[in-house]
């Protein structure tokens, strides 16, 4: 009777376990990995930010730069006429003009009265680049707000510090800017701590706190840091709601979703097998878009795409890419789309050195040597140089860092330049920009789409623009669909495009119909006229 009690308390107790171990397990599960999307959702904020923070001082310093050109005397009604439409220019600009001896000089938004009888302090920080800094100025024309003046060779520029930290993020998280040299803080979200957002920059990885998690990032092209944090989040602390929940509805919902799971995987099986048997079949077909050069217009180059009809219906390649990335197929696509490549278009490049076509890699394409021999193995005895054959690489590649690293040092060594596609759609971390060499970026569509336009977003494109220079790497722009995107393209120093506005994705024997005509009509504009 005893050893039957017994028997019956521990199954009773090894069904308690069974039932609500897997409970607790899964809510630790979640605990963490509601910290980790925490993580990773404040990181993001922090490039955001970071972001942000450069294109305020791009803006700082391509003003000084126009009021250093404008001409005339100082305080001359034509100078103050030229500064007045840099301030209208910069829209984080709130007031500009010149300075000298401990003096407001002008401005024209001073009065007459008040030029040159407002006193202005020494600097709280001399650059050695000649830049001076005035980190709570009093502004001559608020007696509320306190600005930022950076002065240099005379002029001045006036920002609001909010100009920095003005995001828009619903969960209002706290956001601080920090100039780096000084160590002082320009600029802090209201509500915030600004002593705490200043340890936590001193601190950096080893901050910690019980109740917040934070993210510091440091600008690779300014001498500014930021700093966000936002409060930790917690999936057990209503544990008891949860574990009742799963006790309730666990079977009735294991069963519908082990059903709606079952006929999901049923179809993803079904096509990643079309899928694969169209790679093994070579019905995967490689199309080519011009890529132009904007200063004389002419072809330069080809990206190579991949498109899939299947039964009458075109496959997004976004879809099957993403499925073939998913189910180990991605390798096997892209030898075919280098195969088909080399086949359709090695007279081609043969008989023009100079021409060349670009072939998108994967994360796993770049995750180990294997394409790199598959392509060196294949140009062996072709007569094609290996700079005619340059691979592009998507942001998202770059996240296994040191193999990655080395991968790309091997194809350029090999002669191989490499692209970054799609650049700035992730927001992901610019600062390994520094660290990989690269030779081209690629301005995303999204970007290019707004280039003329007065949206949010348009800041983007000059700001990758000013990036790129500085490093000194070319660009190619994206879904080029207009002449004024191109005009505005080539002024600022982009060399590259491409778009439905030169051609679309064409095959092997379209593309070189196309370069045939393209030459001709090109032959045409630049004959003198009789």
């Amino acid at each position: 009777m005893i050893k039957r009690i017994t028997l019956i308390t521990a199954s009773i107790a090894l069904g308690c376990v069974a039932t609500i171990g897997p409970v607790l397990t899964s809510l630790y599960v979640a605990h963490r990995d509601v910290e980790r999307r925490d993580r990773v959702e404040l990181h993001d904020l922090a490039e955001k930010a970071t972001i942000r923070a450069e294109m305020v001082a791009y803006q700082v310093l391509a003003a000084l730069a126009d009021l250093n050109r404008e001409p005339g005397m100082p305080c001359s009604p034509e100078n103050l006429e030229q500064t007045a439409r840099v301030i209208y220019n910069y829209r984080f600009v709130q007031d500009a003009g010149a300075y000298a001896n401990g003096y407001y000089l002008c401005s024209p938004l001073l009065t007459g009265a008040e030029q040159g009888e407002l006193g202005l302090p020494p600097p709280d920080y001399r650059g050695t680049d000649g830049y001076l800094l005035w980190f709570q100025r009093q502004s001559p024309l608020s007696d509320a707000r306190k600005d930022i003046l950076i002065g240099h060779d005379g002029h001045y520029v006036s920002i609001d510090p909010a100009s920095f930290v003005d995001l828009i993020d619903p969960a209002r998280r706290p956001i601080a800017v920090i100039h780096i040299p000084s160590g002082t803080l320009l600029a802090v979200s209201t509500g915030t701590d600004p002593d705490e957002m200043l340890r936590v920059w001193k601190n950096g990885d080893n901050a910690q706190s019980a109740n917040w998690n934070y993210a510091v990032t440091r600008s690779p092209t300014q001498p500014l840091a930021v700093v966000v944090k936002s409060p930790r989040s917690s999936a057990a602390g209503d544990w008891p709601k949860l574990l009742a929940g799963w006790l309730t509805i666990g079977v009735a919902a294991g069963g519908v979703l082990g059903w709606l799971a079952y006929r999901r995987v049923s179809r993803q099986l079904s096509f990643v097998a079309r899928l694969e048997w169209a790679i093994a079949r070579r019905r995967i077909e490689v199309v080519y878009q011009p890529i132009m050069r904007l200063a004389d217009g002419q072809c330069v180059g080809v990206e190579a795409l991949v498109r899939w009809t299947q039964n009458g219906r075109v496959i997004s390649p976004e879809v099957f890419v993403r499925v073939a990335e998913q189910n180990r197929l991605i390798e096997p696509l892209t030898d075919l789309v280098l195969e088909q490549t080399l086949a359709q278009l090695g007279p081609l490049l043969r008989a023009n050195p100079s021409f060349y076509v670009s072939i998108n890699v994967s994360c796993d394409d770049l995750g180990s040597r294997r394409f790199l021999d598959r392509l060196t193995a294949s140009l062996a005895g072709t007569g094609i140089a290996p700079a005619q054959l340059r691979v592009e690489a998507t942001e998202r590649s770059f996240l296994n860092a040191d193999t990655t690293r080395d991968v790309i040092a091997a194809f350029r060594a090999a002669g191989h330049p490499v692209y970054i596609d799609d650049f700035g759609t992730g927001y992901s971390s610019l600062s390994y920009l520094q660290s990989f060499r690269v030779d081209v970026l690629k301005i995303d569509k999204s970007f290019v789409d707004t280039i003329v336009q007065d949206a949010a977003s348009s800041v983007v494109a000059p700001h990758i623009i000013a990036m790129a220079h500085e490093l000194g790497v070319e660009l190619v722009a994206e879904g080029v669909e207009s002449a004024a995107q191109a005009a505005w393209l080539r002024d600022r120093g982009v060399q590259y495009a491409q778009g439905w506005y030169y051609a679309k994705a064409m095959s092997a024997a379209e593309l070189t119909n196309w370069l045939a005509s393209h030459r001709r009509a090109c032959e045409l504009d630049s004959a003198p006229v009789a």
